[in-house]
């Protein structure tokens, strides 16, 4: 995986959450300090209002200094400053912080004639900081008249000051921690994350390498990148399987090229042979000449079939798409295929039609397999073969059966393999194809070449197509007999 993209999207997750739990803490704060300006406003508020409950209660005063004394001894309030004002005199209350609730503090009074009171000048930068945020929140100073003198509560920026600035250094060591746990839990989420896209990387980098052993990645389905490492172990399967089917694939073929081999090699040495006592010329009747003539244009012919044969099955096995057939009356043809070979042998083949439908294979392909299988029917049995076609409504059967010696429960598993051939066959001359090419026909249509045998009780082939059209309405074939 590339460094610098998980090297930004580390900065992203770090910027995003830990930047998201500063700005919470702050939010916080700052909703904290408003409830703290509101409480503080409600103070001042309360103050004036008790000031006005004593004016009204003692008369109404003649000097400031005067009410600013009682207001000092009456009053605690640590959190404002009271200023009386009158013609001539400005006199201020402060409180200092009350430590034992159960005592009462007496204000401290300053006074000053009006004439020699100077501008205020600015606080700290803390205290104009922490008043400027109140006065966002709503905190101002509150006053009122009473007669000639004015009385003013506001603030305490000291004692503002003073509250505020211990919660600014929980605030800091907030704001910090928060920052230090937001780059870590980014650092820990970043790598999960990431760990399916590292690790399908880390694993195509294998294989790029030459390393092609299959290694699933394993997945956390709470990931959002679990989808790739899902898709990367659904290729690895693929390949995996594709490497087996190679390799099923290429022990097939050796094991082809090697029966192909021997099944070649038996009519060649018998050509050459043949061939060697002709060119030799030692022959002492011309009756000799011919049998060896015939012997070798039997082996030529028995070497031929084996070749046509072979390169149909490699044809069909080549063929990617195979281009649909249209439906065809099954009954019909399987009449025409069997008909001649039924005439040519009268004492042994019976053909049984029955009412079928339409199937779609191409003919040849039907006629390749209904000749193979009767063709093995006449060569390894004695005995009559019946050839039925039957409608089932859904497929449309074409049986072949015979009476012959049958086949072990061992045969029965090899028997549609390339160039098997049983114990009890291999005295007949034969490729071993016929049944394979009988069944790839077959299944090239979508259908199914199945057989059910037992020793001494003869053979049961079963081809099977799906039906492609509505029975059709028919009379029912009679029984054929040849």
């Amino acid at each position: 995986m590339n460094v610098s993209f998980e090297r930004r999207a580390l900065w992203l997750s770090t910027i995003t959450i830990a930047g998201s739990l500063t700005l919470l803490i702050a939010v916080l704060s700052l909703v904290l300090y408003a409830v703290y300006v509101r409480n503080l406003d409600t103070q001042l508020n309360d103050s004036l209002e008790e000031i006005r409950v004593y004016v009204a209660g003692s008369g109404a005063p003649r000097r400031a200094d005067e009410l600013a004394n009682a207001i000092a001894v009456r009053l605690v309030r640590p959190q404002a400053v009271v200023t009386v004002l009158d013609r001539s005199l400005r006199a201020d209350v402060h409180w200092n912080p009350v430590t034992d609730q159960s005592a009462r503090s007496s204000g401290t009074v300053s006074v000053k004639d009006r004439s020699q009171v100077k501008l205020s000048t600015p606080g700290s930068l803390g205290a104009q900081f922490f008043t400027g945020l109140g006065t966002l929140f709503g905190l101002k100073a509150v006053q009122a008249q009473f007669g000639a003198i004015s009385v003013i509560v506001r603030p305490s920026e000291s004692a503002l000051v003073s509250t505020v600035t211990p919660f600014v250094a929980w605030l800091a060591l907030a704001e910090v921690l928060a920052l230090a746990f937001g780059i870590g839990l980014a650092r820990v989420l970043t790598r999960q994350a990431l760990r399916p896209l590292a690790d399908v990387t880390a694993a195509l980098e294998r294989f790029a390498s030459g390393d092609l052993t299959p290694s699933p990645v394993a997945i956390d389905r709470k990931n959002r990148l679990d989808a790739l490492a899902v898709a990367y172990n659904g290729a690895i399967e693929q390949v995996a399987l594709a490497f087996a089917e190679r390799e099923r694939a290429q022990a097939g073929m050796r094991q082809f090229i090697a029966d192909a081999g021997h099944q070649l090699r038996t009519p060649l040495t018998v050509i050459r042979g043949f061939t060697a006592i002709l060119r030799q010329g030692d022959l002492r009747d011309t009756g000799d000449y011919m049998r060896i003539l015939d012997a070798i244009n039997r082996q030529s012919i028995v070497l031929g079939s084996l070749i046509d044969k072979l390169i149909i099955l490699e044809r069909w096995e080549q063929a990617e798409d195979v281009q649909p057939a249209e439906p065809i009356d099954i009954a019909q043809l399987v009449d025409d295929v069997v008909s001649p070979i039924a005439e040519a042998h009268p004492d042994r083949i019976e053909l049984h039609i029955g009412e079928a439908g339409a199937a779609a294979i191409d003919p040849s392909d039907l006629g390749e397999a209904l000749t193979n299988l009767i063709d093995n029917a006449l060569k390894y049995t004695h005995g009559p073969i019946d050839v039925r076609v039957r409608d089932t409504g859904r497929q449309i059967l074409v049986e072949v059966v015979d009476q012959g010696p049958g086949m072990q429960a061992d045969e029965l598993h090899h028997v549609f393999d390339r160039f098997f051939r049983g114990p009890t066959r291999r005295e007949v001359e034969g490729s071993g194809l016929g049944l394979s090419i009988a069944r790839r026909a077959i299944e090239r249509a979508g259908g199914s070449l199945t057989v059910v045998s037992a020793p001494e009780t003869g053979s049961h082939f079963t081809i099977a197509l799906p039906a492609s059209a509505p029975r059709r309405l028919a009379l029912p074939r009679a029984t054929v007999g040849v």
